[in-house]
């Protein structure tokens, strides 16, 4: 190689070299400056107020190369760590007086995110960055006024035409609960237009409509403790906080330590702020009803709980909410931070934890997380503290029984998933003989059905025999069966019909015999034989669209030879999966199949439930014919139990996921058609210097539309299945809850019935827990079930399912 060339070469490594250094030192001081800010507030040696100062101080001489990159980082961290919001509002303020432009282009960062998250519809998100722009004002960095307008911005939403209250009410609510932290400044220095501000707000509250309140209420009580709508508890917490002249003793505010310096500081008014248009398809927070299980009188010692409508209260249970929301995929460390919560010496923070947990268990329409993840925080909780938090949580269990009678279904079955698994923990220890009275007012009271379903679930995680020797004999009455398989042809003296066949064809499959081989023993049953001849010839005969017989001999086996475990069970069903399929070949016979799994594991509901899944898994039975099969008279007697409402849970939310996967896939392909015409086009206009595609491109462009045709297609269907479904559902629901009140009314017997009760919360529940996919086919809904010549208290259901969005 030439000199010339070794200079070269040896030149441009020596630059690249740089440029490598340049970049791993840069990415490095990024780093130290992310460490920094994040960690600040953590525990440590020195004061907030020193660690505050010094870090302004290291910020400052950074500022003029890393500017963008530290004001981003601050603005992440306000909303990822809100528990520290007046700690970064404090550093804003420290930087914003030592450099002016610093403040101005915060704000200006700030807005253009908050713009963006609120298009993107991450409202929580947004929440808290409109909470920190407040707290921006006691740090001198935005002007009173300049807050204010921003207010006002936000509540002018409520005026716009045809505006959803869902949208209004998350507006109003976004800056009721900014007003902790700014509302004494506001009062102080703009009193006159901050009241103005407080008498929009309360006019709208007074106006809203909360026709939506029943249908999330956990208690149809108020109690011992109301029930409000969360909009309308926050105001009575806010206008509570105004009578104490807007003075709260929760809030850390390090910003008082630097009076001096951020008196002298210039502030800012707030750039120009436009609120995104409304965008169709955009789903609001839903409504909530605060949940309220202790007093101070449940506190026997240690500082007092704060009254439901002090601030504190509101404060301290979404600082334990944004605990478990940011720490739940770590159970232990989300105990260890709930236990370790600032302010904790000022209010009973074990008893406020346990509530809080409890409230997000229960509640409607769903849980943000699931039922298992709040059993085991309780347990890694009274790990923590075994000497405080199990006590609590027995107070708790025992307060929810005593208000069993007016507790939601739903939420009933979550308090019995919950305890089960609780107990499972300690040996299912527990004080049963103070339950022992549930059984004197008769074994139909909502405690006794609570009972029998909590120990069908301790079965499942413990064994019959377990039960019988530590349930006091009292409540002997309300445990489960045994569970034994119920053999049809077990009797093999017995002349049923279909016995023989059934004996050949065990004898046939232990022979290893080929499927052909079985089919053949199946086909010589007539294909019209019922077995009815023979039981009852008294009874109708019913003309089938199926070969009943050979269904029922067949399936009897498979369930036979599948009996010992649920792996046998889905090996069984697996093997003979073709036998099954030549024999359901309708709704009716999916229906009677079903019959017979039922009849086969009467005595044992877990067993029927992984089944009629696993059925539906295999496409031997369709979704709708399962809930035919749950509304049948055959399932009459059983339709108030848990285990029914456990399978009809199972199938709509696997049709709502094969729905939802489906339209994935489409919004993938549309993704893919639409980036592939646009880069045929580029590459087209390039070549040829006009639009026409090259041959190549558009074969591939020709293949994608064809293959989104064929996903839109498929969807169109899926979605016509889940309409069909849900109407089915609805239809039956309607049909039964109408029997029943012309019956009561005929009758002249009283019509809230225990079954009445539990049947339109069932409804209630699948209306409002499917609400995303209900509410597509609304029109359809209104114009061919809810009606107005429907009874109202079957209406009423639906209506309050509309208020939720509405």
């Amino acid at each position: 190689m030439s000199r010339e060339k070794r200079r070269y070469f040896s030149e441009d490594e020596d630059g690249r070299a740089r440029k490598r250094r340049r970049t791993t030192e840069t990415v490095d001081i990024e780093d130290r400056l992310e460490s920094l800010i994040t960690r600040v507030g953590e525990k440590s040696t020195s004061s907030l107020e020193s660690n505050l100062e010094g870090l302004a101080n290291v910020l400052e001489a950074d500022l003029p190369n890393y500017k963008e990159r530290i004001l981003k980082i601050i603005c992440t961290c306000a909303t990822n760590l809100p528990e520290k919001i007046t700690i970064y509002s404090t550093l804003v303020g420290l930087l914003n007086a030592k450099s002016y432009n610093c403040g101005e282009e915060f704000l200006d960062m700030i807005l253009e995110n908050l713009k963006e998250v609120l298009i993107a519809a991450q409202f929580d998100r947004a929440r808290l960055m409109v909470r920190f722009l407040a707290d921006l004002v006691n740090c001198r960095v935005l002007m009173h006024s300049g807050l204010l307008e921003f207010f006002d911005k936000f509540l002018a939403a409520t005026m716009e035409d045809n505006v959803l209250q869902a949208r209004s009410d998350w507006f109003v609510y976004t800056v009721l609960s900014s007003l902790p932290w700014a509302a004494k400044e506001l009062s102080e220095k703009k009193s006159q237009e901050f009241e103005r501000l407080l008498s929009t707000i309360e006019s709208y509250i007074s106006q809203r409509q909360k026709t939506h309140i029943p249908a999330l209420q956990v208690w149809s009580s108020d109690e011992p403790h109301p029930q409000e709508e969360y909009l309308d508890c926050l105001w009575a917490q806010i206008k509570k906080l105004e009578s104490d002249n807007w003075q709260e003793k929760h809030i850390r505010r390090p910003y008082l330590a630097f009076d001096d310096v951020l008196g002298d500081a210039l502030q800012h008014t707030l750039p120009s702020f436009t609120l995104p248009p409304e965008k169709d398809g955009t789903v609001y927070p839903l409504p909530s009803v605060v949940y309220r299980m202790f007093d101070y009188t449940d506190v026997p010692e240690g500082p007092s709980m704060p009254g439901a409508h002090a601030i504190e209260r509101y404060l301290i249970e979404e600082g334990i909410r944004r605990t478990i929301y940011a720490h739940f995929k770590d159970r232990k460390e989300c105990a260890n931070q709930l236990i370790n919560l600032p302010g904790k010496s000022k209010v009973p923070i074990h008893y406020c934890v346990i509530e809080v947990i409890f409230s997000e268990m229960f509640r409607l329409p769903t849980s943000y997380h699931s039922q298992v993840f709040y059993a085991s925080l309780i347990m890694e909780l009274c790990k923590l503290k075994s000497d405080v938090i199990p006590g609590i949580v027995a107070q708790a269990t025992e307060l929810l029984y005593e208000r069993l009678d007016t507790m939601n279904s739903t939420c009933i079955e979550r308090f019995v998933c919950w305890l089960s698994h609780h107990l499972s923990n300690f040996q299912f220890k527990w004080s049963w003989d103070e339950w022992v009275s549930a059984t004197d007012a008769g074994l139909e009271t909502p405690r006794c059905a609570f009972l029998n379903e909590l120990f069908e679930r301790i079965r499942r995680l413990s064994y019959h025999q377990f039960l019988v020797e530590n349930i006091p004999c009292g409540l002997h009455g309300l445990l489960p069966a045994v569970p034994t398989p119920n053999y049809r042809y077990s009797d093999e003296e017995g002349k049923l019909a279909g016995q023989d066949k059934a004996k050949e064809l065990i004898d046939a499959i232990r022979a290893k015999k080929d499927v052909d081989h079985l089919q053949t023993i199946l086909n010589s049953i007539p294909a019209n034989a019922t077995g009815q001849e023979d039981e009852n010839s008294d009874a109708p005969v019913i003309d089938y669209t199926f070969p009943v017989l050979r269904l029922e001999v067949l399936l009897q086996v498979v369930l036979k030879l599948g009996s010992k475990s649920l792996s046998h069970s889905f090996s069984a069903l697996t093997r003979f999966h073709k036998l099954l399929k030549n024999v359901i070949v309708n709704e009716e016979a999916q229906i009677h199949c079903l019959k017979i799994l039922h009849e086969f594991w009467s005595s044992n509901h877990q067993i029927v439930v992984v089944l009629v899944d696993k059925l539906v898994r295999m496409q031997i039975t369709d979704c709708s014919a399962v809930v035919n099969w749950l509304f049948s008279k055959d399932m009459k007697e059983n339709f108030t139990r848990l285990y029914v409402w456990e399978i009809m849970t199972s199938t709509l939310k696997k049709m709502s996921k094969h729905t939802n996967k489906v339209s994935g896939e489409v919004q993938e392909a549309k993704e893919k058609v639409a980036k592939l015409e646009e880069k045929a086009k580029k590459q087209a206009g390039e070549v040829n210097g006009d639009s026409n595609l090259e041959p190549g491109a558009a074969e591939d462009l020709n293949k994608k539309q064809q293959q989104l045709e064929e996903l839109t297609e498929k969807l169109e269907n899926a979605q016509r299945t889940q309409k069909q479904l849900f109407l089915i559902v609805f239809q039956r629901f309607i049909m039964i809850l109408t029997e029943h009140i012309v019956r009561s009314e005929q009758q002249q017997t009283d019509l809230n019935t225990q079954w009445f009760k539990y049947t339109t919360e069932r409804l209630r529940e699948i209306l409002i827990t499917n609400n995303n996919q209900v509410f597509q086919y609304l029109s359809s809904l209104e114009t061919l079930l809810f009606t107005s010549d429907l009874d109202p208290r079957i209406l009423n259901l639906f209506d309050h399912f509309k208020a939720l969005r509405s």
